[in-house]
Order: C-alpha cells, then structure tokens, then sequence
C-alpha cells in the first residue's frame, strides 16, 4: 500500500505531508496531529466519502473533526494513478484519475448491469403476478402499493451497492476500522452500550461504533487465547469472561486488570475481522500501548503486525510509547537479517514470530509537532534512528548530570 496525505492548514497541522505504508507509525507530544492524521486518512478510505450522493460533513463529524476547517484548508489522497481531494465538502478527482474511472466503471458498470437486469427482469414478473391475484381477489391496492415501495427500496440500496462495489473495484477505498483510546470503557461498562447509545449522551462516535463492533465480533470470537497475558477470553451467558493461567475460576473481564480490560476487546475485534478476506481493511489504533508494561507492548506489536497486515490491509498506529518504535525496529531487523541469511530462517524465527516481521520498505514512522511532520527513520538502515527512540531520557539524563555538576560546584 502506498498513499500519500497532504495536510494544510487543519486543525493543529499546518503543512504536513505524510506516505503511508503497510505499517505506519506517529509518534510526538500530546496535541501535536497524530491522531488528525489518522483520522483524516480513516475518512478519506471511508467508501462513504467516495459516494456521489453523500456528503463528507458526516464523516467529519464522526471523527470530532468539524471545527478543523479553515478558509485555506487543503486535503489531499493520491494512491498510484488517483488523486483525491477535498474541495467544499467533497471529493474531487484530477483529470487523470477521472479517465481511469471512467473507463474501468464503465466496463465493470456493464457486467454489473447485466445481472442486475436479470434479477430484476425475475423480481418483476413475481410483482405482476401477485397483482393479477390480489385484483383477482378483490383486495385492497394497499398490499400492492407495500410491495412497490419494498421494491423501490430495493432499487435504490441496490444502486448504492452497486456503485460501492464499482468503487472497490478501482482500488479507491478499504474499510476502515479505527480503535479509540478510550477503549478500556467498553469492558468497564460491560453490557450497558445498548442504553448508552439509545439514551445519546454524548459521547465520542468513534467509542460508540467501536462499542459496536466489539459487541459483534464477541458473538463470533466465543474463547480466544491471549499469550502475551497468559489468559484466556471466552464469552458466555452474555458475559464477558478471563480465564488466568494458574486460577482455577474464571473472572469477569470488568473485573480484570486495567491493561487486560484494554486490550482484551480489540484483539477480539482484530481476531474477527481477520478472518474476513473479501475486502481489504485498514486498521487505525490510537496508542495500543495504554496500560501496558514494555514486555506486554512487545508482545503486543507482534500481535497486531501479524492480524492487521495479513493479505492487502494495513496498520496505522498513533503512539507515546518509545517501546512501540523499539518493537517495530525488532520486527524490521529480523526481516532484514532474513533477507541476508535466508539459511537461518528457523533461527530468527525463534526470536521473532515469522508472521510479525516488517519489510522496512513497507514501513514509515513520523514525529508529528508544531504543525508538521518529520520522518524519525535512517536512510541507511530504513530503522528508527537512535536518537529517535527515547528522546525523553536523554534529556532527563542531560538535566540529571547537570544537577551533579551543580551539586559538585564550590560553595
């Protein structure tokens, strides 16, 4: 996957252009448009912002994104051969992509049409035949007129359908799936998201829909196995339920530690969604590292690398944590060392999990502040520089040393 995001002028980012790659990382301070740039890219795959008959306001609505527009704001996706931008509340196309549209629409529109005619021609003929009994019967229209509007809609989802599918088709869109921070409410508040979002009280969409989602994919997901946790998930008699390697009961996940309640429901979401194959996803996480100690982020990584790359999809993560940036530079390290030494496979295999090795061409990871933003990856290694990996205690050790100094000083 190779895209590029062209930022101006939006919310905390003023000029920031971003390529994002199988996996994509951005790290930087609280506030600085990590999880802007996330969000706009969640939007901009959404098949609803590709759709001739929406508006994009929603969407960013969705995100809490409406009050980044300014009078200046400049949005743009090129993917390959497409360029896409944002201009007044919808997506335009330049004069090159609209040929390669047009062109591959309008031969996908005629195999398309073709069938569609053919079920019609079929739904129609069902239609004719039961009026001829209800007038034969001497019944009320009011059935006939039901059945209409049944059809009508039928046409008009089917037209929707139809073009998402013609969408998919020339590779514009994949689905995102974003995953909030604020995850650890959903096993906090256990069953209660059915009132909570009946009652709309307000809180983030983005929560609500991963609420959503979660609530489905427990109902496919009945047990999984989480090693970096040494536990196990299962759900039964609608209750969500950890098994603890060496307890002998079971505890309610609400009733887990704060980091298994974190983690718990999104790789419930991830297992199910990896089992789809039929269209390519994009996975958006907001700081997966929250609760965690630095050995379960480790474990953690190798967890989402492999559910969240497999086939065509992609990983977009915002994080704080420089064990994430140093887990990510294993992963590359043990694809690069395989490339070299292909003999040793097993041995690197060891090590690190085969399924969770990085191509560091498939790879980028940004510093995102003062508006724009910056690759923190060497040119000679393709890895996350050094210097990049814990800023923060160095300078802690550089204000320590300076306090031993000062201390040294003669009174």
């Amino acid at each position: 996957m190779n895209e590029q995001l062209t930022v101006k002028n939006f919310g905390p980012i003023k000029d920031a252009t971003v390529d994002f790659k199988r996996v994509t990382v951005f790290i930087g301070p609280t506030g600085g448009g990590k999880s802007t740039l996330a969000k706009l890219a969640a939007i901009f795959r959404d098949v609803n912002f590709h759709l001739p008959q929406e508006t994009s306001a929603f969407l960013f609505d969705h995100y809490g994104l409406e009050k980044y527009f300014e009078k200046n704001t400049y949005l743009q996706l090129s993917r390959g051969q497409y360029r896409a931008k944002w201009n007044k509340g919808r997506i335009t196309y330049d004069r090159s992509t609209r040929n390669i549209m047009n062109n591959r629409v309008s031969n996908y529109s005629e195999i398309v049409s073709n069938r569609v005619k053919e079920q019609m021609h079929i739904l129609d003929n069902s239609i004719n035949d039961y009026s001829k009994s209800i007038n034969a019967n001497n019944k009320s229209n009011q059935d006939l007129e039901y059945i209409k509007n049944i059809v009508d809609d039928l046409v008009n989802n089917t037209s929707r359908e139809i073009t998402k599918m013609i969408l998919s088709n020339v590779f514009l869109y994949t689905n995102p799936i974003y995953i909030p921070s604020e995850r650890i409410f959903v096993s906090s508040l256990n069953n209660s998201w059915a009132g909570l979002m009946r009652d709309d009280i307000g809180l983030p969409f983005t929560l609500l829909e991963f609420a959503n989602n979660y609530a489905q994919s427990r109902v496919e997901v009945l047990n999984l196995h989480i090693p970096l946790f040494k536990i196990d998930y299962f759900h039964k008699n609608d209750e969500d339920l950890i098994k603890i390697e060496g307890k002998k009961h079971p505890i309610k996940l609400h009733q887990s530690a704060s980091g298994i309640q974190s983690v718990t429901p999104m790789l419930v979401l991830l297992e199910h969604l990896s089992r789809q194959k039929e269209q390519a996803q994009s996975f958006i996480i907001e700081e997966p590292e929250l609760n965690l100690y630095p050995t379960a982020q480790q474990g953690l990584m190798n967890w989402l690398v492999e559910k969240c790359t497999a086939g065509e999809n992609d990983l977009t993560i915002t994080t704080h944590s420089p064990y994430i940036l140093a887990s990510c530079n294993l992963l590359m390290e043990a694809y690069k060392v395989w490339k070299e030494r292909p003999e040793l496979e097993a041995e690197i295999e060891k090590i690190v999990p085969r399924t969770s090795w990085i191509n560091p061409e498939e790879f980028a990871a940004y510093y995102v502040a003062d508006g724009t933003v910056r690759s923190i990856q060497d040119e000679r290694t393709d890895l996350i520089g050094g210097n990049e990996l814990d800023a923060v205690s160095g300078n802690i050790s550089d204000a320590f040393r300076s306090l031993l100094r000062l201390r040294k000083q003669p009174a």
